[in-house]
C-alpha cells in the first residue's frame, strides 16, 4: 500500500527521531508499542524491550510481546509487578492509571539510567488525548517520550503504517488492563481480576471472538460488552444459558449483557465532561 503524503511526513519524522538514539520502549504488544519496537529496532542505534508481567493482563498477550520480539530479534525483558501492592492503586481513585504508570515507568527508569540508554519511550497515541486518560500525566512527570504525540500520529494512521511494513498486528483490537473493567471507587482485588480474566477468556474461546469486555460491578454483578455485529449470533436461548452457568460458576450473581455493545473506555462515561476538560488541560500543559 501506498502512504499519503502526510503520513509519508510523519513516518520520516519520527525515523528521524530514532536515528542514532539508544532507546526503551513500554511494550504492551499492541498495535501502538508493536510499530514503535519494529521502528526502532530498524532504525535506532539499540533498542531493549520492557514488559510488565502482571495480574493486569492476560497470559496470552504477553506471550504475544514474547512472540514478536522473537521475530524481529529484539532484547526483550519481562517485569514482574504486583499493583495490588499500592494501597491507593486497590483503592481504584479516578487517578488509577496515573498510579500505576507511575509505578511501572519508576522501574524501567532506574533500567535506562543502569544500563545507559537515551530515553524511554510510550505508545500514547494523539487519539487518546480526547478520553480521560491520567496516564499521561505520570509520562509527563517523568520525561518519557511520546513520539505519537509529538508528531500528531492517531490509531488509524499507526494501523495504516503496521500495514505499510506488514505486521501482522496491524489489525489486533486494543486492549486495556483488567482493572480498567472495574468503576471507580469500587476495590480492585485479585479475586475480581481473576474473574474478569476467566470470564473474557470463556467468552472469546467459546465463540471466537476477539473484542469484548467483562465490566464488574458491585453485588458480583457481570456487565458483558459485546460488538453489535457479535450479537445477532450469541444472544440464543441455549448462548446465554450457557453463558450463565459459566459465570456462576466462576463467582457472578448477576450477568447482563450491554444493549449498547462494546465500546472503549464506558467507564469514563460517568465522568462529566467538564471533568475529563479539566484532567485533559493538565495532561497536556
Amino acid at each position: 500500500m501506498e502512504l499519503n503524503k502526510l503520513l509519508e511526513k510523519k513516518l520520516s519524522e519520527i525515523i528521524e527521531f530514532f536515528k542514532e538514539r539508544k532507546i526503551i520502549i513500554g511494550f504492551s504488544g499492541g498495535v501502538d508499542s508493536s510499530l514503535l519496537a519494529y521502528l526502532s529496532k530498524k532504525y535506532a542505534k539499540k533498542t531493549l524491550l520492557i514488559t510488565e508481567y502482571s495480574i493486569l493482563y492476560p497470559k496470552e498477550e504477553i506471550d504475544s510481546a514474547i512472540q514478536f520480539a522473537k521475530k524481529f530479534n529484539i532484547e526483550h525483558i519481562l517485569i514482574e509487578r504486583d499493583p495490588l501492592n499500592n494501597e491507593e492503586f486497590k483503592k481504584n481513585p479516578r487517578n488509577r492509571c496515573y498510579l500505576c504508570k507511575k509505578g511501572l515507568y519508576s522501574e524501567i527508569e532506574r533500567i535506562k539510567n543502569d544500563r545507559s540508554y537515551d530515553f524511554i519511550i510510550d505508545g500514547t497515541n494523539s487519539d487518546d488525548l480526547s478520553d480521560y486518560r491520567p496516564g499521561v500525566l505520570a509520562l509527563k512527570e517523568l520525561q518519557i517520550e511520546t513520539p505519537y504525540i509529538k508528531f500528531e500520529i492517531n490509531k488509524d494512521e499507526i494501523r495504516k503504517l503496521c500495514s505499510f511494513f506488514d505486521l501482522d498486528v496491524k489489525s489486533k483490537p486494543s486492549m486495556a488492563c483488567f482493572s480498567s473493567r472495574i468503576p471507580y471507587y469500587q476495590e480492585i482485588t485479585k479475586n475480581k481480576l481473576t474473574k474478569i480474566m476467566n470470564a473474557e477468556s470463556f467468552l472469546k474461546k467459546e465463540f471466537n471472538l476477539k473484542q469484548l469486555r467483562v465490566r464488574y460491578h458491585e453485588n458480583d454483578l457481570a456487565r458483558i460488552e459485546f460488538l453489535k455485529e457479535d450479537l445477532p449470533d450469541i444472544l440464543t436461548q441455549e448462548n446465554l444459558l450457557l453463558i450463565n452457568n459459566a459465570f456462576k460458576a466462576l463467582g457472578f450473581k448477576y450477568i447482563t449483557i450491554d444493549i449498547e455493545g462494546f465500546r472503549s473506555g464506558s467507564m469514563n462515561e460517568v465522568l462529566s465532561t467538564d471533568e475529563i476538560k479539566n484532567e485533559l488541560n493538565v495532561n497536556t500543559r
